[in-house]
C-alpha cells in the first residue's frame, strides 16, 4: 500500500468507522490502474443489516457498523487499505493479491470477521456477510468495469444465500443482470403471481407442481427443495452444483416442534449454530450434510398435508434465508394446501 498516497487524505474519513470514504478509495484504485499494478477490488455487504436496524434501532446499528470496520481494520491492516462504500456495505483493495487461491485465502478470512468483534454480545447476533470480487487487470482494466463486475460477484453470492464470497469468473458471472431496487419489487409481484397463476388455474394441481417447484429451486438457487409429509419426499428440486442427493423425511413430530405456530414457518441459517438440544433432528440434519433449513407448513382448515422443504447442502456457513425468498415458498404452501383441500388430494397423489 502506497502509504504516501494518503497522508493528506486522513481529513477525508468517514464520520462513524473512521475508515476512508468512497472517494479515497476510488482515486486510489484509479491511481493503481494508471500505474498497472495488479490488485483485488473488494466489496463486502453486511447480510440483511435492514433487520438489525429495525429490530434495536439506529443508534444500535451504528454501533454494530463501528464494531464490524474495527474488526475488518484487523484483517486488513499492512495488506491492503479498506473503505466505507455507504450505508452497510465496505470495499477494499489488496494489492498484488491478483490469483485466484491467494484471493480465496483472504476472503475466507474475511468471513471470519464477526469472531473479531470486540462486544462479544454482538457475536451472538449471527452477523453474517456476502463478498464480490474482481482483479486488475484480469478481469477489466477500467475503474467503472472493475465495480461492475465486483457488483456482479456480490449479486451472485447474495442469490447463493449470503454469508459466502464469489470470486468473478466471466464464465460463470458474465451474463448476470444487476436488478435495481424496482426490478426486486416487480420481481417478488412475479413471483407472487407466477405460483398463484400456476396451482390456482389448473383442474389438477399435480399437473403444475413439479414444474412450479423447479422453477423456484432454479430462482432462488435453493440446493434441495422438495414437498414432504410423513412418509416421503415428493417433487425434489435439486440444483444443478448440489452433490448430496441422499436427502430423508424426519420425525414430523419433531419438526412441529421447531415450526412457529404463528407463521407456520421454520427458517434456520446455520443449523451447526443451533443449540443441538434444541431437537434431535438437528443434529440428524447435520449428520446428513445440510446447513440450513427452511420448513413452510401445508395446512388449511385443520387439515395438515405436510411442508414445503428447502435445504442448503452446499455451503457449510448455511444460507442466510431472505424475505422474498421466504414470503414466495410460504405462498407456495399456502395456495397448495387449499387446491390439495378443495380437490381431495394428499402429497402422495402429487404425480412426478
Amino acid at each position: 500500500m502506497d502509504e504516501k498516497f494518503f497522508d493528506d487524505k486522513y481529513d477525508r474519513l468517514d464520520n462513524l468507522t473512521d475508515l476512508f470514504n468512497r472517494d479515497v478509495i476510488v482515486e486510489y484504485v484509479g491511481k493503481l490502474i494508471s500505474e498497472n499494478k495488479k490488485f483485488s477490488l473488494i466489496i463486502i455487504d453486511l447480510d440483511n443489516f435492514k433487520y438489525i436496524n429495525d429490530g434495536y434501532g439506529h443508534l444500535f446499528g451504528d454501533h454494530v457498523l463501528k464494531q464490524y470496520a474495527d474488526a475488518l481494520k484487523k484483517i486488513f491492516k499492512e495488506r491492503g487499505v479498506l473503505g466505507r462504500y455507504g450505508g452497510d456495505e465496505f470495499f477494499g483493495v489488496v494489492e498484488d493479491v491478483e490469483e485466484y487461491d491467494d484471493l480465496w485465502r483472504f476472503l475466507h478470512e474475511i468471513l471470519g470477521t464477526p469472531n473479531l468483534l470486540e462486544d462479544r454480545k454482538l457475536r451472538d447476533l449471527g452477523i453474517t456477510c456476502t463478498i464480490g470480487s474482481s482483479r486488475f487487470p484480469k478481469d477489466a482494466t477500467k475503474i467503472d468495469d472493475l465495480f461492475e463486475l465486483a457488483d456482479k460477484a456480490l449479486y451472485r453470492g447474495k442469490m447463493k444465500g449470503r454469508n459466502c464470497f464469489i470470486i468473478y469468473l466471466p464464465e460463470k458471472h458474465a451474463n448476470i443482470n444487476l436488478k435495481t431496487e424496482r426490478d426486486k419489487v416487480v420481481s417478488s409481484m412475479y413471483l407472487h403471481s407466477k405460483v398463484f397463476n400456476a396451482l390456482s388455474k389448473t383442474k389438477n394441481v399435480s399437473s403444475t407442481i413439479k414444474e412450479t417447484i423447479n422453477f423456484l429451486g432454479n430462482y432462488f438457487m435453493i440446493d434441495h427443495l422438495c414437498l414432504v409429509d410423513d412418509k416421503k419426499l415428493y417433487c425434489e428440486y435439486y440444483h444443478p452444483l448440489c452433490k448430496n442427493h441422499n436427502h430423508r423425511v424426519y420425525d414430523t413430530k419433531e419438526i412441529e416442534k421447531i415450526i412457529n405456530n404463528n407463521t407456520g414457518i421454520c427458517n434456520i441459517n446455520s443449523l451447526a449454530q443451533e443449540p443441538i438440544n434444541i431437537s434431535p433432528i438437528i443434529k440428524e440434519m447435520i449428520q446428513d450434510g445440510i446447513y440450513a433449513i427452511f420448513y413452510a407448513k401445508i395446512s388449511i382448515y385443520g387439515k395438515d398435508f405436510g411442508y414445503v422443504r428447502a435445504d442448503c447442502c452446499e455451503n457449510p456457513r448455511g444460507r442466510v434465508w431472505q424475505s422474498i425468498d421466504m414470503d414466495v415458498l410460504l405462498n407456495l404452501a399456502q395456495i397448495l394446501a387449499l387446491e390439495l383441500y378443495y380437490q381431495h388430494l394428499e402429497l402422495e397423489d402429487l404425480s412426478e
